[in-house]
């Protein structure tokens, strides 16, 4: 096999101009350029051989991606973009986030000569689950990215740079930042969550588009002590709905931002836009280029989600067991949708949401969307609680401009066993501490 293509596409663009800073990765005090990035990955590629896998730490600044490079350049490899020690697979160090998986990686078949690559998936808990693809889909994925999303984003035509906030083990982060700034010969930034100073200066200079979620940027907003201009700026924000107060507050301090709600799943990528988001009824049209639809309807049109095109795992992998294969040609999403009149993806709850109270199945992702709708609440949990006396109840962690008992007055209309039974409010500027790194409640 050559070399893989993505390589050969990077080394052969050259889209600075004459005299130009040559564009990199910056991650907090840290800066490398592409070139320098792609000859410290030739130079581990040495240690690195065909029909192995190794993990590369996404957290060890961009040591992570020379590593990235390292593999890569090898035909034949598998590539787990996550940190080995969370894996829990038998590894060893190789170079700066470079690691050999010595046993408990994923099996797969040796008839399959194609790299593959593997992100976990950003709503892991406990035992770690893993997208896996075939990595020299990477530079398709890049392409989809610039084409379907990033092209008409901004005025005066595509980003001139691209940010995130995110972790980049999380995998939006991995396919819609760092692949379309690695093809594409942009910068891309890495900026911390608490500090968005970072972004704030390069949307001075450049067109940006950037990553993140709902109450990450909410947060950054409520640290700003007067507006800033953000203009220059597309706000892509994951994580499901994305409430109206957020949205009046990010463009009551960013002025000038373009802020859309995204949509996707490590095993899919991204799904669907919305570029007008506030209203808590749909997440949008699906993606030009993904080919989106509701498998098993029901005669409300709902059913689950299913797509197929750029970004799609082949394989979901949990670390101690054997990879399973999707579906032919396509991928059932984690959640049950229908799509409205307009043509706007509507969904109605996660496919394993279901939960046991008291022996009875309750969908906490129902109750959220109730909770959603109360003028005031920009986030909800809802979570399945148990007492010290082994009493299981309903337990609802809300953020936004409300008390508990407007929520709890909000919360009659549902059926009793709906009803959470412990409510907790918090506002907007009491929440930071409630969100993960993933910005999830």
């Amino acid at each position: 096999m050559g070399r893989p293509a993505f390589l050969r596409f990077l080394t052969g663009r050259r889209d600075t101009a004459r005299g130009a800073a040559q564009p990199g990765v910056h991650w907090g005090r840290d800066f490398a350029t592409w070139d320098d990035l792609l000859a410290r990955g030739r130079g581990r590629a040495e240690s690195v051989c065909p029909r192995r896998t190794y993990a590369v730490d996404p957290g060890a600044g961009p040591e992570a991606l020379a590593s990235l490079f390292a593999v890569a350049t090898v035909p034949g490899t598998a590539l787990l973009w996550a940190d080995p020690g969370a894996l829990g697979v038998d590894h060893r160090e190789l170079a700066p986030a470079l690691y050999e998986v010595m046993s408990g990686g994923p099996a797969l078949s040796p008839e399959d000569q194609r790299p593959v690559g593997g992100v976990c998936t950003s709503g892991s808990s406990g035992r770690p689950k893993v997208a896996l693809g075939h990595a020299d889909e990477w530079e398709l994925i890049a392409l989809h990215c610039e084409a379907a999303m990033y092209q008409d984003a901004l005025p005066g035509g595509p980003p001139e740079a691209l940010a995130t906030c995110l972790p980049l083990g999380f995998s939006a982060a991995f396919f819609m930042s760092v692949l379309p700034a690695l093809f594409f010969r942009r910068d891309l930034l890495v900026y911390a969550p608490q500090d968005w100073g970072p972004l704030h200066e390069l949307a001075r200079r450049r067109r940006v588009v950037a990553l993140g979620v709902p109450a990450l940027a909410a947060a950054a907003c409520l640290a700003e002590d007067a507006a800033t201009d953000m203009g220059s700026v597309a706000l892509l924000l994951g994580g499901g709905h994305l409430s109206a107060p957020r949205v009046a507050l990010i463009r009551e301090r960013f002025t000038g931002v373009a802020v859309s709600n995204l949509y996707g799943t490590a095993e899919t990528g991204a799904i669907a836009l919305d570029h007008d988001p506030g209203h808590n009824r749909h997440v949008g049209r699906p993606v030009p280029g993904k080919s989106v639809w509701i498998a098993d309807a029901d005669e409300s049109g709902t059913g689950v989600l299913a797509v197929a095109g750029p970004g799609c795992g082949h394989h979901l992998w949990r670390p101690g067991s054997d990879p399973v294969a999707t579906s032919a040609g396509y991928v059932t999403g984690t959640d049950y949708a229908r799509f409205d009149a307009d043509g706007n993806l509507c969904l109605e709850g996660r496919v394993d949401g279901g939960e046991k109270l008291s022996g009875v199945l309750v969908y906490p992702r129902e109750i959220e969307r109730h909770v959603l709708a109360l003028d005031g609440v920009s986030d909800v949990r809802v979570t399945v609680e148990r007492a010290a006396s082994g009493l299981e109840f309903l337990a609802a962690r809300v953020i936004g401009d409300v008390d508990e008992n407007t929520v709890r007055e909000h919360c009659a209309s549902l059926p009793e066993r709906h009803r959470p039974s412990r409510i907790t409010c918090d506002s907007e500027r009491q929440a930071a501490s409630a969100y993960s790194s993933h910005g999830k409640l």
